[in-house]
């Protein structure tokens, strides 16, 4: 039947003519209902596992299945409703059920019942990704499922930030030149009032220990590649107080950091060893201006 220009989109006009039309939302969504408790498929849907039941799948996403997919078949004739309903929710489930597949048969064999079937699937390419087994049924047929997944949640956060932090190492290895060009002739500055000690990062690692250490993206955010600003550690006993950025313009204060980001209350002595020491930075952004 034609829909109505209503305000429900489940709307006919009920005078309208029966025709074949294109499948759409409406159809969708009225399909989907129980409308009609009697319905007649034809003997190939019957013999491919339909017994009568669509299980909350829509009624034509089910039937496209049960005709095209073998692995639709074999889980609505094994009961296994839950996968099925994985399978046909949208294509990128489908395409884990293709992947997994063997794994599904051997965690069946070994009597597991899929209940929460986006959890396990979660579980298992987090299995994949740590290495594991995936045809080890003391691995894919967990007793306690949340438990298994949770714990091979915090092993993965602490894969990925050891690949992080890899990664990192790599990028510093790499930058390493890029940075010793433009801040060589600073490295090794450091000046002092007694107190506190400021003391140039000579290093790409520097900047990423620093940024770790103080929880900052003094090495994230490469600034040992930013050519006009020069960057100190400022210590007080041993201990590091604030990461002081520069400019080597002007040689005044961009940012002075104390740890994650908090204000540093000793700024205005720490302003006061940069001023005293302005001529010394300075001479040395001269020599690498006359290098350059």
């Amino acid at each position: 039947m034609q829909r109505t220009l209503g305000h429900y989109i489940d709307s006919f006009a009920f005078g309208s003519p029966l025709e074949i039309r294109c499948d759409n939302e409406a159809f969708q969504r009225i399909s989907d209902e129980w409308v009609y408790p009697r319905i007649k498929v034809t003997d190939t849907i019957k013999r491919n596992g339909f017994k009568g039941s669509c299980h909350h799948i829509h009624p034509v996403t089910l039937f496209q299945e049960l005709l095209t997919n073998p692995k639709a078949e074999t889980l609505i004739k094994a009961n296994n409703i839950e996968l099925l309903r994985y399978l046909c929710a949208r294509p990128a489930y489908k395409s884990d059920i293709d992947k997994y597949w063997n794994t599904i048969k051997i965690a069946k064999c070994n009597g597991y019942e899929f209940k929460d079937v986006r959890m396990w699937f979660d579980y298992i390419k987090m299995l994949e990704r740590m290495g594991k087994d995936l045809n080890s049924p003391s691995l894919i047929a967990p007793q306690d499922l949340k438990t298994a997944h949770d714990e091979y949640v915090e092993k993965v956060n602490r894969q990925r930030v050891k690949e992080h932090k890899e990664a990192n190492r790599k990028k510093a290895e790499a930058d390493q030149a890029k940075f010793e060009e433009p801040k060589g002739r600073y490295i090794g500055l450091s000046m002092t009032d007694g107190t506190i000690r400021l003391h140039t990062l000579d290093s790409v690692a520097e900047y990423y220990d620093e940024g770790t250490k103080q929880h900052i993206c003094v090495g994230s955010s490469c600034y040992y590649l930013k050519e006009d600003t020069l960057v100190f550690t400022a210590t007080m006993g041993g201990r590091t107080i604030a990461t002081v950025e520069i400019s080597l313009k002007d040689f005044s204060i961009i940012q002075c950091r104390a740890f994650a980001n908090g204000v540093c209350e000793y700024a205005e002595q720490i302003a006061g060893i940069i001023n005293a020491n302005k001529k010394m930075i300075a001479e040395r952004t001269e020599s690498r201006r006359v290098s350059v």
